[in-house]
C-alpha cells in the first residue's frame, strides 16, 4: 500500500509542515502581515535615526565575486557562505555574507571618492550557513552604520552613542551595552606564547565565554601558569570603572596592554559624561566573532533575549585588505532580535509572559 502524501495542519494562518519535508529551508524567515508591518517600522525608524545623524544610506549588491570579497573575509566565514557559479563568467558568486566587508571593498575601490571621514548606513540581509543544531538563523536582517576614516576616541564614542540612540528611538526600554578592547585579550595571548592555531582556538572560546574550554586550550598549549591565570582572569573581568584598575594589574608595565586600557577608559568616561552610564558596562573579555576587529568592541543585550541584539567595533585594517588603509568603526543590529527584544519589553510592561503574539506570527524552520 502506498503511503499518503504529506499533509499540513493550518493553525491561525500558519502552515506547519511535517518534519519529513519542510516547505521552508531551515533558518529562513516567513514574516506574516501584522508582524511584517511592525518589523518594517523598526527598520525604518532605525535607518531614519542614522540618516538624521548624517549617515548616508548605501544599498549593497546581493551577490559578490568570491575572489574579490575574500580578502575581507576570514576562512571560517567563507566556509559558511552560499556559493553559486556565475552563468556568464563561470566565476564563483557569494550570496552576501557580511555587509561591513562589502562596504570596505566599495570604499577601497574609490567608489565613494577620496573625502573622509565617511558616514554610511545600510539595511540589508546577510546569508550564512549555520548548522541546524546551532539554533542560529541563516537569513539575518540587519541595519548598521560605519564611520570610516577616523581613528580617535571621539569616533568610538560617536558610534556607541549612535547605537544607544537607535535603540532608545525605537522604544527598547531595557538593554545593556558591553564595552571591551580586543587588543587587550589578544595581547595577553601573544605574551603567553600560544601558537597561531592555539590563539585562534582561545579567541573562539573567549567569544563564547567558555572558561572550561579556554583552560583546556591553555593546558594543551603548555601556557605558563602565571600567564594562563591572567588570561582567565581577564575573561571574567566585567563591571564599572574598577575594571580598568584591575586590568592595570594584569597589564603591569606592558605598554600595548595599557594603551588598550587607556582608550577603553577614555571612551567609557566620555559616554558616561554624555549620560549613558546606566546602560554601559566594561568587559575585558568582550570578543567579537570577526577577525577584522582590532580595537574597541561592543555588544548589546536585552532582557529576555538570550543572544546579543547586535554590536560592532573598530576595524582599522579591514579596508586595507582591499588596497586602501582607512581606520574605521561601526555596528550592526540584528533586526529580528531587536524585534524580539521589543516584544519581551512590551509584554513585561503589560504584565504578560515572555512569549508574545508577534513571536507567534513569526516562524522559522
Amino acid at each position: 500500500m502506498s503511503s499518503a502524501p504529506p499533509t499540513h495542519s493550518v493553525l491561525q494562518g500558519e502552515i506547519e509542515p511535517l518534519k519529513e519535508r519542510s516547505l521552508v529551508p531551515a533558518g529562513m524567515a516567513t514574516i506574516l502581515p501584522e508582524a511584517a508591518r511592525r518589523f518594517r517600522k523598526i527598520e525604518t525608524r532605525l535607518i531614519d535615526t542614522l540618516t538624521h545623524r548624517g549617515f548616508d544610506e548605501i544599498i549593497l549588491p546581493t551577490f559578490e565575486y568570491l575572489d574579490v570579497l575574500a580578502p575581507g573575509l576570514e576562512p571560517e566565514l567563507i566556509e559558511k557562505c552560499y556559493k553559486i557559479p556565475d552563468r556568464t563568467t563561470g566565476r564563483i558568486l557569494l550570496l552576501r555574507p557580511d555587509a561591513t566587508a562589502q562596504i570596505a571593498r566599495t570604499v577601497a575601490m574609490g567608489m565613494m571618492g577620496e573625502h573622509v571621514p565617511l558616514r554610511l548606513a545600510y539595511r540589508t540581509t546577510v546569508f550564512r550557513h549555520e548548522p541546524e543544531h546551532a539554533g542560529r538563523d541563516r537569513e539575518i536582517f540587519q541595519v548598521g552604520a560605519e564611520l570610516i576614516g577616523s581613528d580617535d576616541p571621539a569616533s568610538d564614542e560617536e558610534i556607541v552613542s549612535l547605537l544607544i540612540e537607535c535603540l532608545q528611538r525605537i522604544g527598547l526600554r531595557s538593554f545593556k551595552v558591553s564595552l571591551g578592547h580586543v587588543g587587550f585579550f589578544k595581547r595577553l595571548l601573544t605574551r603567553a606564547g600560544l601558537s597561531t592555531e592555539g590563539k585562534k582556538r582561545a579567541e573562539h572560546a573567549a567569544e563564547r565565554k567558555d572558561l572550561p574550554k579556554l583552560r583546556e586550550i591553555l593546558v594543551q598549549e603548555r601556557t605558563p601558569e602565571r600567564s594562563g591565570r591572567k588570561i582567565l582572569d581577564a575573561l571574567e573581568l566585567s563591571g564599572s570603572e574598577e575594571v580598568v584598575s584591575k586590568g592595570r594589574v594584569l597589564a603591569g608595565s606592558d605598554n600595548a596592554l595599557n594603551r588598550s586600557l587607556d582608550r577603553l577608559a577614555k571612551v567609557y568616561r566620555s559616554l558616561c559624561e554624555a549620560g549613558h552610564q546606566n546602560v554601559l558596562f566594561l568587559d575585558l573579555g568582550e570578543f567579537r566573532g570577526f577577525d577584522y576587529y582590532d580595537g574597541m568592541v561592543f555588544d548589546v543585550f536585552a532582557e529576555g533575549v538570550g543572544v546579543e541584539l547586535g554590536g560592532g567595533g573598530r576595524y582599522n585594517h579591514l579596508i586595507g585588505q582591499f588596497g586602501r588603509n582607512l581606520p574605521s568603526t561601526g555596528f550592526a543590529l540584528n533586526v529580528d532580535r531587536v524585534f524580539r527584544g521589543l516584544s519581551v519589553s512590551s509584554n513585561h510592561s503589560n504584565g504578560l509572559g515572555s512569549r508574545s503574539s508577534t513571536d507567534r506570527e513569526r516562524r522559522r524552520r
